[in-house]
Parts: C-alpha cells; sequence; structure tokens
C-alpha cells in the first residue's frame, strides 16, 4: 500500500468589531460581502502559488488577517472567528463540518472552498453578534 503524508494547518483568531450603529438598527451578517472578503483573502494569497509545505504556515496567517482586517472595516457589532484549512491537492477528499448552539437569527456562518492544481483550502467566518 502507499500512503501519502497531507499536512494540515489550522489557526484561529477571534477580533470584537466596534459598533458604529445606532441603537434600534437592525444588524445582520451580509454574507455576500462576506463570501466576497474570504474569496479575495484566498485568492489574493494563493492564486498563483503552488504546493510548498514550508509556505502553508504564512499561507494561513495571511488569509485569516486579512479576513479580518476587512471585517473589522465593517464596523458592525460582530465577534469574528475565522478559520482556515490548507491541504496538498493529493486526490483524496477534504470534507469539514461544525455544530453551533447560537441564535440563528443573528449568528452565522459563511464557508468559502478554493482549489487549484496543487491546493486545497477552506476559509471559514463565524459571526457572532454582540449583545
Amino acid at each position: 500500500f502507499f500512503f501519502r503524508t497531507v499536512e494540515q494547518h489550522y489557526i484561529h483568531y477571534t477580533i470584537m468589531a466596534d459598533d458604529p450603529e445606532e441603537e434600534g438598527d437592525e444588524v445582520t451578517l451580509n454574507s455576500d460581502k462576506i463570501t466576497e472578503i474570504i474569496d479575495e483573502s484566498i485568492k489574493t494569497t494563493l492564486n498563483s502559488v503552488s504546493w510548498n509545505s514550508k509556505k502553508v504556515d504564512q499561507w494561513t496567517s495571511n488569509i485569516i488577517e486579512h479576513t479580518l482586517k476587512r471585517l473589522a472595516e465593517m464596523k458592525k457589532p460582530f465577534k469574528y472567528i475565522v478559520t482556515a484549512v490548507i491541504v496538498q491537492k493529493t486526490g483524496a477528499g477534504l470534507h469539514s463540518a461544525f455544530t453551533a448552539y447560537w441564535d440563528n437569527s443573528a449568528d452565522g456562518i459563511c464557508s468559502v472552498p478554493y482549489e487549484n492544481d496543487t491546493i486545497h483550502c477552506i476559509t471559514t467566518v463565524y459571526g457572532l453578534k454582540l449583545d
């Protein structure tokens, strides 16, 4: 049998955004905008690269930090958790799942998959509304 090693790197950060909204304004997660931010972060980092295990830590940090910076710029009353998983594309599948006990009307998740010829990446943003 032939086994291939697939390296996985997980980095988790949390940031709190300021709340510039006035009392009474309804604030929700904008999944289209968050998807756009994640997509931009991934493509800026991974679009023209090939797998290199020595660069994965930097790639995940770049994706997460860029995503968090852009989310904070939205100035919404949410705590954000951003995760990025990058693995070498070897023909094996990559699956991701989550479960949460939260307020479905206020909290949310947005996950964006990406792949090129040598890399699989899944970047996920969890948005938890501040009370």
